[in-house]
């Protein structure tokens, strides 16, 4: 079935009040993205960010005197994002979506597509990332859902609502798929959720986008999991942390090492894109040390 986009700009439009309240361990996601976009941004002049929502990305890096190009498909997100940026420069908005930009190919430095741009694509999901390689110029950070996470978030829901396996937690096992009406036991999964909605969704394993990416020319630097060290030791030790500054940059700098040395193929963080990739154009660039 193709995706109602109509529907996912309406249920974006309903989430763009929350979208940067970071629950739990977003917070350690949001950080450890930012500590790779930091890393990447030598050379960098221009940068696109595919799916800004309200600029929490976007508007930082205009304010830094880089050229940014903020996109996303929900107005209200976009409403957001312009109200925020007051008198950033060097920033202009475009409304579009992520498997259809509207910029010729090699447009920018740097391409940012993050979080739910690609994964809320649902079955177009790999043409998004497509989409993303194709405006690369020359570096591109991509972060999605890991499958090997949401499988087990879908076994708690199901477990916790009906006491047995769901059929949507075979889907996500076996293809990373997820849409509402794909069974109608999904509605326990979502109930409660904003407008009872959980989107189309598709996530992925590190080898299957490691292989689109290359697929698309894309020579890959990094790929796996963000944040599986705050996934695996609890919330309530990652709450303990945050309270104090350098206990959590200590917990931080932990986390990267672990993705890194201990687990690079873990799962992710629960909450937001639980898998990054850091890829450059064709043979350009090189590995760096983190």
């Amino acid at each position: 079935m193709p995706v109602d986009f109509r529907r996912e700009r309406a249920w974006w439009d309903a989430k763009a009040p929350n979208e940067e309240v970071d629950f739990l361990d977003e917070a350690v996601n949001r950080a450890l993205r930012w500590r790779e976009i930091a890393r990447r941004l030598g050379g960098v002049a221009s940068i696109l960010e595919v799916g800004g929502a309200t600029g929490a990305f976007s508007i930082p890096l205009a304010r830094r005197g880089y050229a940014v190009t903020h996109v996303d498909f929900s107005p209200a997100m976009l409403d957001s994002a312009r109200a925020k940026a007051g008198d950033a420069g060097g920033l202009r908005f475009v409304q579009a979506n992520a498997v259809a930009l509207p910029f010729p190919d090699r447009a920018f430095d740097l391409v940012l597509n993050m979080d739910g741009a690609v994964s809320f694509c649902g079955e177009m999901a790999e043409q998004a990332i497509r989409e993303a390689c194709r405006v690369t110029g020359r570096m591109l950070i991509l972060s999605v859902s890991h499958r090997a996470s949401l499988i087990a978030g879908w076994v708690e829901q199901s477990a916790k609502v009906c006491g047995r396996l769901l059929p949507a937690v075979y889907a996500m096992f076996d293809r990373g798929a997820w849409r509402q009406d794909q069974f109608p036991d999904n509605l326990h999964f979502s109930k409660g959720g904003t407008q009872d909605y959980l989107g189309v969704h598709k996530a992925f394993l590190p080898g299957e986008l490691r292989a689109l990416l290359e697929g698309a020319g894309m020579r890959v630097l990094r790929c796996g999991g963000l944040g599986t060290l705050a996934n695996l030791c609890g919330m309530d030790a990652v709450e303990a942390l945050r309270a104090d500054a350098d206990a959590y940059t200590a917990f931080l700098d932990l986390c990267e090492r672990y993705d890194l040395e201990i687990l690079p193929d873990g799962p992710g963080t629960w909450r937001r894109a639980g898998l990054i990739a850091v890829a450059t154009l064709g043979g350009a660039g090189a590995p760096q040390n983190h």
